[in-house]
């Protein structure tokens, strides 16, 4: 979903026929204990009932997990052929799947090949959990007789051998130093172009949850939030209760086409989500394991600006802003601050720039990697 390691076709080619001599060379290894599952890994996968153990772990490039092509594969009961720049997947019961060597589903790392969890596991009607305790994610069809429980359970022993150490930190973050992350909900919008102007001229980062309707209207200021380096996430298509929170099925459904429309305008996917009126009450652990396992993050805010409230009141707007900010300052919190890409938050803008960064505060995006801060505290 990703885009990539940026290699020319003939280059990944050549890559992936090595990555696959040297992966068949090394065998597949699916038991528990195995001398080739002996690295350190901070991501493991399941095929069903099977931890599958490589000679090299997992990879989260660009918050996009892939695995090691051949091994994965054959934990499918899946071979591998590749041809004229494409890796070709045949199910032994006769689905077969065809994937360009592009660098979008796949990549090439220390000579090995790498393919999306995801898109494979798609490709092959597999669906996926994820057991965030053991930050596992499995791959399951009709071949699967345990639960995530009791999967978890059979190889809680390895996972706990294998996993990193937490590290000591060396450093700590410069005396003084503040961070606020604002974020604009509901865009883009007619007032968007104006909203990037302030934060050009204030040269300020921000992050921006957008509807996808929204953005199939405004491409061009989708394409110019990222070109100037904003954050981008994923608000979903109706922003309506009782289509969005249908099912968990809908949900992800409509972050997924979000995340569609985001590329077409943009040629950019995203893992960062905000669901429509926030996550509680309605965004209950059976919605969040369905968008975990396809590896989104759940974002909410810490500051509401309540400025679709406060329309013909601007200055109101700033008053909570600030107000907020100041007490987040007196705790050490680190504010996420809530807007809406509309006219009057554009207004008072500029006025909240300069009061928050008189406080001392530099603004960030959001970004993929960034463990996420939601009202469930669910850190997937």
């Amino acid at each position: 979903m990703k885009k990539v390691l940026q290699c020319s076709k003939w280059m990944l080619s050549l890559l992936l026929v090595f990555g696959c001599i040297f992966s068949a060379g090394q065998g597949s290894a699916f038991a528990a204990g195995s001398s080739a599952g002996a690295a350190t890994s901070s991501v493991f996968v399941a095929v069903n009932d099977t931890l599958v153990t490589y000679p090299m772990s997992p990879i989260i490039h660009k918050g996009t997990l892939y695995v090691p092509l051949v091994q994965t594969a054959s934990a499918m009961n899946l071979t591998v052929q590749y041809a004229k720049g494409n890796v070709k997947l045949t199910h032994r019961g006769g689905a077969a799947a065809t994937l360009p060597a592009d660098g979008k589903n796949t990549l090439v790392k220390n000579g090995r090949t790498f393919i999306s969890f995801r898109i494979l596991s798609q490709k092959f009607g597999f669906a996926l959990s994820y057991l965030p305790k053991q930050n596992l994610y499995r791959a399951i069809n009709g071949g699967a007789a345990l639960t995530d429980a009791q999967l978890a359970n059979k190889y809680a022993g390895y996972i706990q051998q294998h996993k990193p150490k937490t590290p000591t930190p060396t450093t700590k973050p410069a005396a003084g130093a503040r961070t606020i992350y604002i974020t604009f909900d509901d865009g883009p919008s007619p007032y968007t172009p104006q909203l990037l102007n302030v934060l050009k001229q204030y040269k300020v980062k921000a992050t921006f949850f957008m509807l996808g309707n929204q953005i199939a209207h405004h491409p061009a200021s989708v394409a110019r939030i990222v070109k100037e380096g904003h954050g981008v996430g994923l608000h979903g298509m109706t922003h309506q209760k009782n289509k969005f929170y249908a099912s968990p099925a809908s949900a992800l459904n409509e972050m997924n086409m979000d995340n569609a429309k985001l590329h077409q305008a943009a040629n950019v996917y995203t893992k960062l989500i905000r669901v429509p009126y926030g996550s509680k009450p309605y965004f209950t652990k059976a919605y969040r394991d369905q968008t975990a396992a396809y590896g989104y993050r759940l974002w909410d805010w810490n500051i509401d600006s309540n400025d679709w409230r406060y329309q013909s009141n601007p200055q109101k707007i700033y008053d909570n802003v600030m107000r907020d900010v100041k007490n987040m300052k007196k705790k050490g919190v680190t504010p996420i601050v809530l807007f809406h890409d509309q006219h009057a938050t554009v207004t008072i803008l500029p006025k909240l720039i300069k009061a928050i960064q008189a406080e001392g505060y530099t603004f960030k995006p959001l970004t993929n990697d960034m463990k996420p801060m939601n009202f469930w505290n669910d850190e997937r």
